[in-house]
């Protein structure tokens, strides 16, 4: 407003040298430039005086002590006008009620009865002094017009204040929209759900910085959803309203995306007539848990059965074990002895059965030693190359376990649980021309191992079933060795990933809690 007023102030005496210019050029008669150069002098050190602060409103500003100087120069300047002119003095009445009104916008209700005070001095004083004094009308226009003044005082204070409360309260409401913007654009920036915006071709607008993340993009500046889902704007995976999952290609590996697409209709950021909200976020890890939390569920439940049922099997077996050992002491044909070792052999089977079954049923305790990771990996690689499942198999393996990766583990446990799954891959490529197993070990925030090897693989319906256990796929398998496996990562706050697909090979991805 400070700008506004003082504008105003030039401008009226800038009207001032128009009127006189004017009345010069309209004037038949005589024009004496001696007599007006001292008018012509101060309506322009009137105008001068206001033009300077007028650039540098901030500075001037603060100096209380020059805005209540400038208004009192401004009676002053316009007093000397109306003496100096001897024009009619309607136009300089306007010029102080003018001044009057703006100083009260200014300095207030106090400071608009002042500068009227003022106005009714300097107004009587070139009054009195002028030739209008002789005229009969002399003390109705001069009574008339200092009552003005006091009049347009009074209400220039009242103006100022209502002014001075709307200010207020349109600075408050400015503030509650600019917090209430901030909160909005700090939600959008922190919440971990990508949200981008799209024009009706599938460009970006905007993105969020978890879109970015989600998405493993550095800017999405001239991008379009093509460019990192291929194939998918307007095809009918993409569906307004409901939420996709969508497979994404992120930093080398293949991760889940839940992809939600919503048309907002016409857009205050673009002049096209529609654009889309499109939220991402990445599945991968909720959908590991929910797996983990299911075979947690299978493998509490399997546990309570074992734990219920394993020793009374047991004990029947023991009896029928030692009845068939005290017939086969006396005198058996050659058919007889022959069934009695098949029976023998199925009881230690199921013996050994049930042994498992107990094992992959005791609880197991928390991990509180220190392991090498590299280094029991490299020790379960030497035993599995001296194993009967391995031997005589042309495999190409490729290690890579580097020393130092520190978790905690039980090192039994967890060697039980490797040389499984080593063998498993080995049995995976077994007569597979250019078989092939690599074992990599690597850290980060968490310590990390990958088995992968390019052997039958999964199927889908095999993948999802593979750590139950009595599921298995070998012939003479039990079912128990992923179970026990699987159970035993867990128990050392493992995370478990697996991908396959049939006849390309499986993946196995174990990440540890570094220590």
């Amino acid at each position: 407003m400070n700008q506004q007023i003082q504008g105003l102030r030039i401008a009226q005496y800038l009207l001032v040298l128009l009127l006189a210019l004017f009345q010069f050029l309209t004037s038949h008669g005589f024009y004496h430039w001696d007599l007006m150069k001292g008018f012509y002098s101060v309506a322009a050190v009137g105008a001068l005086f206001h033009v300077i602060p007028f650039f540098s409103l901030e500075f001037f500003a603060t100096l209380k002590f020059w805005k209540r100087a400038s208004f009192v120069l401004d009676v002053v300047l316009i007093s000397l006008l109306m003496w100096l002119s001897g024009l009619n003095q309607s136009l300089f009445l306007f010029l102080y009620l003018m001044t009057i009104l703006l100083g009260g916008l200014s300095l207030g209700s106090t400071g608009a009865l002042w500068i009227g005070a003022l106005s009714s001095v300097g107004f009587s004083l070139a009054y009195l002094l002028s030739p209008e004094v002789k005229s009969i009308s002399f003390a109705f226009i001069f009574i008339l017009n200092n009552l003005a003044f006091y009049a347009v005082a009074l209400l220039s204070g009242y103006l100022s204040g209502l002014v001075t409360v709307y200010q207020e309260k349109l600075q408050a409401q400015s503030l509650t929209l600019e917090q209430v913007q901030k909160l909005n654009e700090m939600i959008v920036a922190n919440i971990p759900t990508g949200i981008l915006t799209l024009d009706e071709t599938g460009k970006i607008l905007t993105a969020n910085p978890s879109a970015l993340r989600v998405l493993a993009l550095e800017r999405v500046q001239g991008l379009s959803v093509s460019d990192f889902l291929p194939g998918f704007w307007k095809s009918e995976k993409m569906k307004i309203g409901q939420k996709v999952e969508v497979k994404f290609e992120k930093s080398g590996q293949e991760t889940l995306l839940g992809v939600f697409f919503q048309e907002q209709g016409s857009s205050a950021v673009s002049e096209l007539s529609k654009t889309f909200m499109m939220t991402v976020e990445d599945l991968t890890e909720i959908r590991r848990l929910e797996l983990a939390v299911r075979q947690s569920e299978k493998l509490a439940a399997v546990g309570q059965l074992a734990a219920g049922i394993a020793h009374e099997i047991r004990n029947p077996l023991a009896g029928i074990s030692g009845s068939i050992e005290l017939m086969s002491q006396n005198p058996l044909s050659e058919e007889d002895k022959k069934l009695t070792k098949i029976i023998l052999r199925e009881i230690d089977r199921l013996n050994r059965l049930i042994t498992e079954f107990l094992d992959f049923a005791k609880p197991e305790h928390p991990p509180v030693d220190v392991v090498d990771l590299g280094s029991l990996l490299q020790d379960c690689y030497q035993q599995v190359l001296m194993s009967k499942e391995v031997q005589g198999q042309t495999i190409q393996w490729n290690l890579e376990s580097p020393v130092g990766y520190k978790i905690r583990g039980h090192s039994d446990k967890l060697k039980q649980a490797f040389l499984n799954m080593l063998i498993n891959a080995a049995q995976a490529v077994s007569g597979k021309p250019g078989a092939q197993v690599w074992i990599k070990v690597w850290q980060d925030s968490g310590v990390h191992f990958s088995l992968k090897d390019n052997g039958v693989g999964m199927k889908s319906e095999t993948l999802k079933r593979l750590f139950e256990p009595f599921h298995t796929t070998k012939p003479k398998g039990t079912g128990l060795g992923l179970a026990i496996t699987h159970k035993i990562l867990e128990a050392h706050g493992a995370q478990v990933s697996v991908k396959s697909e049939a006849g390309l090979g499986t993946e196995f991805l174990i990440s540890f809690p570094r220590v």
